[in-house]
């Protein structure tokens, strides 16, 4: 036997002639509608984030400018507010108080006399107080100075 009567296997189908080549030809390239509208899309997105970060710069520059001017008015507030309580500590001692209530023809008292509050009891006797010309207010200033 020959291999060529030997065949094992499905046959295949005959083979068919191979078509004949088509020929190329050059086509014009189709016309791109959609590229312009993208650019100036792109375009104005870029624009429109220069203008965002100038307007935001803008604004930033602004606020530190009012920061600064209130950091300023803030500072001039305590210093007015310093100014007052030193004004008020000057008349509220207890020197000047003295002498505001001697102006207004007020003597200390000689013998002090409490009210206790819990039952209404009177601690002490009190006597009228005589006009006593040679009067002095120890401060806690002037009570440290004689040490």
């Amino acid at each position: 036997m020959s291999q060529a009567a030997v065949r094992t296997g499905p046959r295949s189908a005959p083979r068919r002639s191979a078509a004949p080549p088509r020929r190329l030809r050059v086509v014009a390239p189709q016309p791109a509608e959609g590229n312009a509208l993208f650019v100036a899309l792109c375009v104005a997105l870029v624009l429109g984030g220069f203008v965002g970060v100038l307007l935001l710069n803008t604004a930033m520059a602004k606020g530190s400018y009012t920061m600064r001017e209130l950091q300023h008015r803030s500072e001039e507030l305590t210093d007015t507010q310093d100014d007052l309580r030193h004004d008020l500590d000057a008349v509220s001692g207890p020197g000047p108080l003295a002498r505001e209530a001697r102006a207004l023809g007020m003597v200390p008292a000689a013998t002090p006399a409490f009210l206790r509050l819990s039952d209404g009891e009177v601690l002490g006797v009190a006597r009228k107080a005589n006009a006593d010309k040679s009067f002095t207010v120890v401060t806690e200033a002037s009570s440290q100075a004689g040490r």
